[in-house]
């Protein structure tokens, strides 16, 4: 893609770390290196916890980076101000009214030039008449308007967005969005860019010039794509769909990413032909054990062999966004129970398809419950983490081991993980296994049967 113009906002080996309550330092984004440039859209995409809006605040300069900077080209005359700043919950004064609110942006323009420039803007974004009313009295879609509206006003070279339209019903969003898109549209705009915050990427193509996906723990750059459509776009055309296409699936390997860190134990297929039987799972369980130790996922285990059970029924490796689409939940909801399948060695994933290990078929396969469960308890006891924690409490006698050994000892082992969810977990995947009881009156642990 040929870049529309010279660089508004450079993005310079940004770093940003925050200070968790217990003194560990959190790295939530690392070597960031980005340029927005003159005329276009860009949209920053990617799963909870990667720092989207972080960066976005950062670049609007609303945070301040650890490490690395952020830099501006020269306001040019047309512009009133460089930045604008549309927050995801509207942000508007609710002891003001709705010319009052987009007044604050214009406070040092001549008040007849003020009063001008609001009824226009109120007119381009269909609020005219609605001028004296108080955020109370209009609807979510109407005070994201009046939100767009006081970051327009001012004629700001770049206005970033944090996620304006996820609070909002579809029809409402999709009207606002094609509402910038027109706005965009307009040959005597005086907005050079636009960087918009989503976590949805039909919205992500529908928008923008660029798509920039960030990875997350930390966050970074993982790809950027380009998005060489005109506007305004068809979602039925094949372009549009093989841009959605390469998109839906960089992200669906994001989200696994995130579960699935470097030095991870992947469990390969067996050799066509293969039988699965008792020897398979004495190879499970003897497996080297020099993973990396890595956080549990608050994932219930019986989604685990739910999921189990549906992929022993496939006749081949199955793609993540089919069975999502199959099942009828979100990538998001299905992707925690996937994650945890594969920390166990119950199957693995090459890209978005989900394949079930030797093991993992001879797991969904068995017919006795308690041979299920034991199955399950030793892949259980292959994670550091719980492995740590039951040696604990089965060596600490019938009386058990308080929580808060349990909770230093899990510190030590990720101490950049809040140990506090973890411990619930850990809780819920030794209750469900029997491998550890917790009280929670006495908040103890004791040996399960």
């Amino acid at each position: 893609m040929t870049t529309p113009g010279k660089p508004i906002v450079t993005v310079h080996s940004l770093c940003k770390d925050f200070h968790r309550p217990n003194g560990n330092v959190f790295t939530v984004l690392e070597g960031i290196n980005l340029d927005i440039y003159d005329g276009e859209i860009v949209t920053i995409l990617g799963i909870s916890g990667s720092g989207k809006t972080t960066l976005l605040k950062c670049m609007a300069g609303l945070l301040t980076p650890d490490r690395g900077r952020v830099s501006y080209s020269h306001q040019s005359t047309e512009n009133k101000q460089l930045l604008s700043y549309v927050f995801q919950h509207f942000a508007l004064f609710p002891w003001l009214t709705v010319r009052d609110n987009i007044e604050v942006a214009i406070q040092s323009l001549p008040r007849k030039e003020r009063a001008h420039r609001i009824d226009d803007f109120l007119d381009l974004v269909g609020l005219k008449g609605f001028e004296d009313c108080y955020p109370r009295e209009l609807s979510g879609g109407m005070r994201q308007r009046v939100s767009l509206c006081r970051a327009l006003v001012s004629d700001p070279m770049v206005v970033f967005m944090d996620e304006p339209f996820s609070s909002l019903d579809p029809l409402t969003a999709q009207s606002l969005r094609s509402e910038i898109d027109r706005i965009w549209l307009q040959p005597d705009r005086k907005i050079r860019s636009i960087v918009l915050v989503t976590h949805d990427p039909e919205e992500a193509i529908m928008m923008s010039d660029r798509v920039v996906i960030l990875s997350a723990n930390p966050g970074t750059i993982y790809k950027i794509v380009d998005i060489p459509l005109p506007r305004r776009r068809n979602p039925n055309s094949p372009a549009y769909a093989e841009i959605k296409e390469r998109i839906e699936t960089t992200f669906g390997e994001l989200h696994l990413d995130r579960y699935l860190r470097e030095g991870e134990i992947h469990m390969p297929p067996q050799a066509s032909g293969t039988i699965a039987t008792t020897a398979t799972l004495e190879t499970h369980k003897t497996a080297p054990k020099s993973q990396k130790t890595r956080p549990l996922i608050n994932s219930n285990l019986v989604l685990v062999e739910g999921l189990l059970s549906q992929l022993l029924t496939e006749s081949g490796p199955k793609d993540l966004y089919d069975l999502c689409d199959e099942m009828g939940q979100s990538v998001d909801q299905m992707l925690p129970t996937v994650a945890s399948a594969e920390m166990l060695g119950l199957l693995y994933t090459p890209g978005t398809e989900l394949v079930l290990t030797e093991f993992g078929k001879l797991f969904a396969s068995e017919a006795d419950s308690e041979r299920r469960n034991q199955m399950l308890r030793e892949a259980c006891l292959r994670l550091p983490i719980i492995a740590a924690i039951y040696n604990i409490v089965l060596h600490a006698g019938p009386d058990g081991v308080e929580k808060d050994i349990a909770i230093e000892q899990i510190a030590m082992m990720i101490p950049f993980e809040d140990p506090d969810v973890q411990f619930d977990a850990l809780v819920k995947w030794c209750r469900y296994t029997n491998l550890i009881i917790y009280d929670r009156d006495t908040e103890f642990l004791m040996p399960g049967d």
